[in-house]
């Protein structure tokens, strides 16, 4: 299995979502996280609508709702398990 790394949920500085999708195209583009195969985006505006997407050279359905899942059990483990 690939090694996986896991991100602290930050919410300060992440509040405006153009400003943090900027940020994560930043790490990308300068190597400081590693270029993805597959990814995931899911957000939601006032209105309650919600836009999806599945990204990368590997995405397909199956792969980006594998992904979705993966990221959703490393929310809940990190939410929910006391700090180590």
């Amino acid at each position: 299995m690939t090694d996986l790394k896991v991100v602290q949920l930050k919410q300060e500085g992440y509040k405006d979502p153009a400003t943090a999708l900027r940020y994560i195209l930043e790490q990308l583009e300068s190597g400081e996280i590693q270029p993805c195969d597959i990814g995931v985006l899911v957000m939601m505006d006032r209105e309650g609508g919600v836009e999806t997407f599945g990204f990368g050279p590997k995405s397909d359905d199956l792969q980006t709702l594998g992904l979705r899942r993966l990221g959703e059990q490393i929310v809940i483990d990190t939410a929910f398990s006391p700090e180590q």
